[in-house]
């Protein structure tokens, strides 16, 4: 079942933004698929990918002196500490709710995308600010 299409809705900074955000969304698809078994460990991805991809977040907002870090962290966690409470039940057999916890994070990141990430990237823009500027010139 796919929760969300990638489209240029979602485009923010034609780089490592999106290319983050492209797995992201293949992630929560691959999670709204799965049934049965292949329930935690599709969540387990979707986990590991989440936080990475959140890590990467915060440490350009720290790089960049981001004034609404808090703002923007606090998301992160509140979806976080939701896919670790699903695991949780996800693991006791209640399979059913990976499609549930992907339609819910797919409605979640519409807003912030087209909030909290594009400020952000208005932000490391201004700041001159770019993320694995080291790695193009590698």
């Amino acid at each position: 079942m796919t929760v969300l299409k990638w489209s240029d809705e979602f485009r923010i900074d034609e780089g490592p933004m999106d290319e983050i955000h492209v797995e992201f969304v293949d992630c929560l698809n691959v999670l709204g698929a799965a049934q049965g078994d292949a329930a935690l460990p599709a969540l387990d991805a979707f986990i590991a990918h989440t936080q990475r991809h959140f890590a990467e977040e915060e440490a350009w907002m720290a790089a960049c002196e981001f004034p609404r870090v808090y703002c923007h962290s606090t998301q992160h966690e509140s979806v976080l500490q939701v896919a670790r409470e699903v695991r949780v039940r996800i693991a006791g057999g209640e399979t059913t709710l990976a499609p549930l916890l992907a339609a819910a994070v797919a409605a979640w990141f519409r807003d912030h995308a087209a909030t909290m990430d594009t400020m952000l990237a208005q932000h490391m823009a201004a700041r001159g600010y770019a993320p694995h500027a080291e790695d193009a010139l590698a």
